[in-house]
């Protein structure tokens, strides 16, 4: 089965960051968070992909090159202008002649899907959401199931018109056919447009339970939860890192100069250099190919290029550097 990733997003609720880096090679745990969803995908078996990409496209494929990943292949589809969620896979049309797992390129997940993917084959459905229990369904796709069957859903709820608990994750199996109700070369999205087109017309859709750990990284308070529930090992995922000594994990070619004192819990990425007389941690995160300045305290923040994202979910401009070629 083919995998079509979604990740031609601007990424506007994670501004000014976004500006300089798009959404899927925000630096989680020493990797660009596509690297990490490419990775779980590919352990589950999959080894065809389709990647949807606009914004800073380049950059993506550039990353995902580099991977160099055995035995898989990857298409690029580039939208000249952007066509939404669901109008960009009209994109995709003459590669997608059977069933099709899709996913949205801002989530990551570590759960096993291959049994639901399974059912859906085998009961020739057409259209499939994973679904996840939340506590505030107000910033999600709010889902009302019935039977294992979607029977309504509320995009972004305002609080007190929620229909459940369980919301959308960005998970989706998908016949080809259903391409043909995607309008061409318009703006269409799933949440907004596909789902309620395919409730007005009656057309099933299931809904399976997504297992383990799922997140949805699109803001600042998400972002920084998940880096802190990966510095925690809430995710069953590897860290790409040697652990030193209890979560204290590091990556390669990263110089630690006198006087540093690192608490617990940190990830420290490729290539980084920490000057004397610093502080680190508890719960930093520092992306590859930064050099941390003397004397410098972090706690509670994620570091990478020009900024830094604390744990009260603002991003702050920082003097903290990106290593230059001169600095290597």
């Amino acid at each position: 089965m083919k995998v079509v990733i979604l990740a031609g997003g601007y990424g506007q609720r994670l501004l000014p960051i976004t500006n300089n880096i798009p959404k899927p090679l925000l630096p989680i745990a020493n990797r660009a968070a596509i690297e990490h969803l490419l990775l779980h995908l590919t352990r589950l078996g999959f080894n065809e992909f389709i990647i949807q990409l606009h914004y800073m496209s380049q950059a993506i494929i550039e990353t995902i090159n580099a991977m160099k990943l055995k035995n898989v292949s990857i298409d690029y589809i580039i939208e000249e202008k952007s066509l939404g969620s669901a109008g960009c896979l009209r994109l995709s049309k003459h590669f997608l002649n059977e069933p099709f797992l899709l996913v949205n390129g801002d989530i990551l997940f570590d759960g096993e899907i291959r049994d639901s993917l399974k059912n859906h084959l085998e009961n020739k459905s057409k259209f499939s959401m994973f679904v996840k229990q939340v506590e505030n369904c107000g910033s999600y796709g709010n889902v009302k199931v019935k039977n294992g069957q979607i029977i309504d859903f509320i995009e972004k709820p305002n609080e007190g018109s929620e229909i459940s608990k369980l919301v959308n994750t960005g998970i989706y199996i998908m016949s080809p056919e259903l391409l043909f109700q995607i309008p061409e070369n318009r703006y269409f999205d799933i949440s907004n447009d596909l789902i309620p087109l395919m409730l007005k017309n009656n057309i099933s859709m299931n809904a399976y339970h997504l297992e383990g750990y799922w997140i949805d990284y699109g803001t600042p308070r998400r972002f920084a939860k998940l880096n802190v529930d990966w510095i925690e090992e809430k995710l069953n995922l590897p860290i790409p890192a040697v652990q030193i000594l209890p979560r204290i994990f590091l990556g390669e070619h990263v110089t630690i100069n006198n006087n540093v004192k690192i608490v617990s819990p940190v990830i420290i990425g490729n290539d980084v250099t920490i000057e004397e007389n610093c502080v680190i941690g508890p719960y930093v995160s520092i992306s590859s190919n930064i050099r941390i300045d003397q004397g410098s305290v972090l706690q509670h923040q994620a570091v990478f290029q020009k900024y830094t994202l604390n744990y009260e979910n603002k991003f702050v401009h920082n003097s903290i550097k990106k290593k230059s070629k001169e600095m290597q």
